[in-house]
């Protein structure tokens, strides 16, 4: 009887093109770094510009909300995971999983040398690694809720990031046994997170530095300082790996016949209810399952493309109003020479991929590896200068169509679109932990100031009224575009007019209102019948509210206390939210 290893394909032998391969990619290292240094201005542009920090702000509460739900999650496996009465003793996890900790610590006597913390950091260093008792282990947990928590609500959120950092890597790196592909997301993108200065916007300490200027007599309310651009890059373009290279590993029999997702879905332990076999089996009949699965690897392994069409559409932008940096000619042409070496190169190495990889036996199509190779080439040339020549061609002959391919070919809402539905789809149909609510957390990182302006103007208006809105010619479409006209058409809320008393102090108090107000919903009116310092709000259902009452009548207009809303309308609660409402703004 045959066992395992006699099953296993032999490794394939790449050694007679292994040292050119090698070389051609260190020439594509020298291209790339030959356009920079031709282009300078590309690699400023790229790396050290300065963006909106709302986005990375937005980023911070809602991708820590998703990590601080994920660490609760695991609350009530922790003594099991990760306590010495549980799965591991701190010396078996140490031994398995510690890496070189293990090396530079003794549990009797310690480090050699002082600076072997630092190198302790460097390797897999966990503190479960040194003791797992329980009371160690949970005082551990507290202390990583506690720091998330802070860091979501934005309170010395440079020194809170790394501490909730160390901490969350302290409990993952103990024992790997748990993990999901989630779990490492959430890994790479708190570091991520620990080098940008996302505490620059929707955090306390930004409140509090605005607070204090408008209060000490700012002419102003002083607008948000500018964030460093490149942590936001790198998570765009970790993303994109991520993607990239999980489409890449989609290559087996299932994926090309459409069966990857029905078998995935069937999963006793993934499916959210056994009844939904049926389900699965029934779109698998009537080709949906298919199709989503070949849409979704095409999507992985082509979201590349939302990367590029980001630097497209910023190069547009800039390029209409003036802004975007000038180069010689002779600049511009050994860049773009560069570029097609870059190119060439890729072609080589598709090629030499499809001659030591390719199995006719299991490819889509009866060719030989040499036949593919030179398929694989000779697309991996035409498809870019096919696909440049077609955009240069709009932009100069079909202005509406150039405009459509930005907006959607290249654009955020088709990839990142899809990109929700997929991962909406997956929590629907798998038990799959947080994975998908951390995936969707980091398209944040993709989004624009304006785009966050464009969102709270949504979030904070309401469908215009049906004889308002475009009558379609046919009444059946009325009918059934009437949900996504309920989208498309909308017009603001009514605004909360605050009373203040006119003294300059009152006006102060009063502007600092407009930090929190999103979406325009406030408006101002000086009072003489209202005592100074206080604030008196006339929400649109009427009247005039003071004290408690008006913190809690501001709570639906000002997202920044959303969060107090559940508690708003349990009856003694709701008067105490009010009042730290209020209180907010003495």
């Amino acid at each position: 009887m045959l066992g395992p290893a006699a099953d296993k394909a032999p490794p394939v032998d790449v050694a007679a093109h292994l040292g050119v391969a090698t070389s051609v990619l260190w020439l594509a290292l020298a291209l790339a770094l030959l356009f920079f240094i031709v282009r300078p201005e590309l690699w400023r542009r790229l790396w050290f510009q300065r963006v909106d920090p709302r986005p990375a702000g937005l980023l911070r509460i809602v991708f820590g909300g998703v990590v601080l739900w994920t660490i609760v999650d695991l609350l009530p496996l922790a003594r099991f995971l990760f306590t010495d009465e549980g799965l591991w003793l701190p010396k078996m996890a140490r031994r398995n999983y510690g890496g070189e900790f293990r090396l530079i610590w003794d549990p009797e006597h310690g480090v050699e040398h002082w600076y072997d913390w630092l190198l302790a950091l460097w390797y897999r260093f966990s503190l479960f690694h040194i003791r797992a008792d329980p009371p160690f282990v949970f005082t551990v947990y507290a202390a990583t809720i506690a720091a998330l928590t802070l860091m979501i609500a934005g309170v010395k959120t440079r020194v809170t990031t790394i501490v909730s950092w160390f901490l969350v890597n302290s409990i993952y790196i103990y024992s790997p046994i748990f993990y999901s592909g989630g779990d490492t997301v959430v890994r790479v993108f708190l570091f991520l997170g620990m080098l940008s200065n996302w505490g620059e916007a929707y955090s306390l300490d930004s409140w509090w530095r605005r607070k204090r200027a408008v209060l000490a007599g700012a002419p102003q309310i002083p607008p948000l300082r500018p964030i460093a651009a490149w942590p936001l890059r790198l998570m765009m373009l970790q993303l994109t790996i991520i993607y990239c290279a999980t489409g890449a590993l989609k290559s087996g029999h299932t994926w090309m016949d459409g069966t990857a997702l029905f078998f995935a879905l069937n999963l006793d332990h993934f499916y959210r209810h056994p009844a939904q076999i049926y389900l699965v089996t029934f779109l698998q009949s009537i080709w949906a399952l298919p199709i989503a699965t070949w849409i979704t690897r095409f999507w992985e392994l082509a979201f590349p493309v939302a990367l590029i069409g980001a630097a497209v559409r910023a190069h547009e932008r800039e390029r209409s109003d003036g802004s975007w940096p000038h180069a010689p000619a002779w600049r511009r042409a050994l860049s773009y020479l560069c570029l097609v070496g870059l190119v060439g190169i890729a072609a080589y190495l598709t090629a030499l991929t499809a001659i030591y990889f390719y199995d006719p036996a299991n490819g889509p199509w009866r060719l030989t590896p040499a036949q593919v190779a030179v398929l694989g080439s000779t697309l991996t040339l035409a498809v870019p200068t096919l696909a440049l020549a077609a955009y240069l061609a709009l932009r100069r002959w079909r202005p509406r169509a150039h405009r459509i391919a930005l907006d959607w070919l290249l654009g955020k809402r088709l990839w990142l679109g899809v990109g929700v539905i997929m991962h909406l789809s997956i929590d629907a149909l798998m038990n799959v932990g947080t994975f998908v609510q951390v995936m969707l957390a980091v398209y944040i990182a993709w989004l624009s100031g304006s785009e966050l302006d464009a969102t709270w103007r949504f979030l904070m208006s309401k469908p215009m009224p049906p004889e308002q809105r475009p009558r379609h010619p046919r009444r059946w479409q009325t009918v059934l575009l009437a949900p996504v006209d309920r989208l498309r058409h909308r017009v603001p809320r009514l605004p909360y007019l605050i009373h203040h008393n006119p003294e300059p102090e009152s006006v102060r108090r009063a502007a600092l209102l407009r930090i929190w107000d999103l979406a325009d919903r406030v408006r101002f009116t000086a009072d003489t019948t209202i005592a100074p310092r206080e604030l008196c709000v006339a929400p649109p259902s009427g009247g005039l509210r003071r004290g408690a009452e008006a913190g809690r009548a501001l709570v639906p207009a000002l997202p920044g206390f959303w969060w107090m809303y559940p508690w708003c309308l349990l009856p003694g609660l709701s008067t105490l939210c009010g009042w730290l409402v209020a209180r907010s703004f003495r």
